[in-house]
């Protein structure tokens, strides 16, 4: 995997993006005392940071993270406790298959939904092995439509012609599959970023932000309005 992309991987083991520390607070909100959890999975885990920035919330818990790409798995295994926290290889649309149903009390799928060609399977599976909530970060909107965006060209550390999706989800489609899945409770709630970043000059998918007139800050990245949105499912 280029270095570039490795980096983008890893910069939150020295400080949290501005939606990690707002998905932190929606956790919070969401989970009850009673709900604490004592196994946690972080789907599509990268190196692993995000478990790092939010192990504190629940210090009793084991972490397992799990990722098709090994290199990335080996930075996570590398600079995490292994006491607390497992790195494996493993495929989201098999998870059921591969540990088992209610196999973890708290589930995080952060920033993937929106790569997937199959976000169904992905759920179903994520569902079935989550006894609690499954937390999710992604791009969504309140239109009826789903819209899939396929990206081509230099993305942002990579080569030119790199292709990846970018698709930006209709939230009430959503809600109705959780619920054709037997979800109890859907809460689902937008991220707003609240610091400035200027628009970068090379083209690629970089992320800016731009002032509205009412005082919010809309996020893009390369020709996308990035409308995040943090959603937890309780199966």
């Amino acid at each position: 995997m280029p270095s570039a992309q490795i980096a983008w991987h890893t910069g939150q083991y020295a400080e949290p993006k501005r939606s990690t520390l707002r998905l932190r607070e929606f956790v919070t909100r969401v989970l009850a005392d009673e709900d604490r959890p004592t196994e946690v999975l972080d789907a599509a885990t990268g190196a692993g940071a995000n478990m790092l920035q939010l192990a504190d919330l629940f210090p009793a818990a084991h972490w397992t993270g799990i990722d098709l790409a090994e290199d990335l798995l080996e930075i996570g295994r590398e600079r995490l406790d292994p006491k607390r926290f497992t790195m494996l290889k493993g495929d989201i649309l098999s998870i059921e298959q591969d540990f088992g149903p209610d196999r973890f009390d708290v589930s995080f799928l952060i920033s993937t939904l929106l790569a997937l060609e199959d976000y169904e399977r992905a759920l179903e599976q994520l569902l079935a092995t989550t006894r609690k909530c499954l937390f999710i970060l992604s791009l969504f909107s309140d239109s009826a439509l789903d819209a899939f965006v396929h990206m081509v060209g230099r993305l942002a550390g990579s080569h030119e012609g790199t292709q990846a999706n970018y698709n930006i989800y209709s939230l009430p489609r959503f809600r109705e599959f959780c619920r054709q899945l037997g979800a109890a409770e859907i809460v689902a709630e937008p991220f707003e970023i609240d610091i400035d970043i200027p628009r970068p000059t090379h083209g690629t998918m970089g992320t800016w932000t731009e002032l509205m007139a009412d005082g919010r800050r809309r996020q893009f990245s390369g020709p996308l309005a990035m409308s995040w949105w943090f959603v937890a499912i309780r199966p």
